[in-house]
């Protein structure tokens, strides 16, 4: 969705720097708690990098981000993005994995499907898939708990110090082993938790791929198990694990988010402009002629607080 450049007005509630998914998503819900918010965006173009671009003449397709699941579904229906047009259709099958001998592995959704193929390389990895999926959703079933809420800041603060306190009172409650799977996906690297699992190099690759891509790390990078929750963590049409692809790729989705925030603007309180060319972004805001800034510390409280969740539930 191309925006015009406007003279933006100069005194916000809030500012929110690119409009992103996250930050149109933030801008939505700080408008529906009525505060007025400038969306500054500096390209012609809203999305960040959920954008659909033309890359030659008459074809167009996702730039940047390519795939969804991990758009919570309480964003999809406060946002209302299906009434403004999303539609995600879930994809047939979630990796696969040609080798030089002409042989293939796949993986997921179907889980039958994906057991059968890596049975064909390992009877041993098949028997021991169930217990590996079983593990990363016992971890994901801790993270969903925590997903909407607003993480501890501050011990100072009575709110953050009890959030802290049940967080780990919610830890404690696990089983021991799960406890200790957590702390393995946080801590250790996708490939040593691969080779604890399976034998069958392909298998290995297979699912290593999951905590890479998109980077330039190597499998064996401390922390980087974390990344294989990702894969199971989202869902599709109510359907968890499951990754999906928009109609209209990925710019329908932020197509949709500023379509809402553009039914706010009508409120009036929601803006939506260009970064103007005397404004400089920061790590900290906007420096301009007119310093725009939040009107009070407990109104900033608040914004941090709905920032925080929209945040935590518009990963793509």
């Amino acid at each position: 969705m191309n925006i015009s450049r406007s003279t933006p007005q100069t005194r916000f509630d809030v500012v929110v720097v690119g409009g992103g998914h996250n930050g149109l998503t933030c801008a939505c819900y700080l408008a529906k708690a009525g505060l007025s918010v400038g969306v500054f965006e500096r390209r012609s173009i809203l999305g960040g990098a959920a954008v659909t671009e033309e890359f030659h003449p008459g074809f167009r397709n996702s730039t940047a981000s390519y795939t969804v699941s991990l758009l919570n579904p309480k964003v999809i229906k406060d946002l209302r993005l299906v009434e403004h047009g999303l539609k995600v259709l879930e994809r047939p099958m979630q990796n696969f994995l040609p080798l030089p001998d002409g042989r293939a592995l796949t993986a997921g959704p179907d889980t039958a499907r994906t057991t059968a193929s890596v049975h064909s390389f390992s009877a041993r990895d098949a028997e021991r898939l169930p217990a590996y999926y079983k593990m990363l959703d016992a971890a994901v079933a801790l993270l969903r708990s925590q997903l909407l809420e607003t993480p501890p800041a501050d011990p100072r603060r009575l709110r953050d110090l009890w959030g802290a306190l049940q967080m780990g009172r919610n830890f404690r409650k696990l089983d021991a082993s799960v406890q200790r799977d957590i702390h393995e996906l946080f801590t250790r690297s996708a490939g040593d938790l691969l080779d604890h699992w399976f034998e069958s190099d392909p298998v290995k690759a297979l699912y290593g791929f999951d905590a890479v891509v998109g980077s330039y790390a190597s499998p064996y990078t401390p922390g980087s198990a974390y990344v294989l929750l990702h894969h199971v963590f989202g869902e599709v049409n109510g359907k968890a694990g499951v990754w999906g692809h928009a109609i209209g790729r990925m710019g329908a989705i932020t197509q949709a988010m500023a379509a809402e925030a553009r039914r706010e603007l009508t409120l009036p309180r929601c803006s939506v402009s260009i970064l103007p060319t005397n404004c400089r972004a920061t790590a900290t805001g906007v420096r301009k002629r007119h310093v725009l800034k939040t009107s009070s510390s407990r109104q900033w409280n608040r914004t941090r607080r709905i920032f925080a969740r929209a945040s935590s539930a518009t990963r793509l």
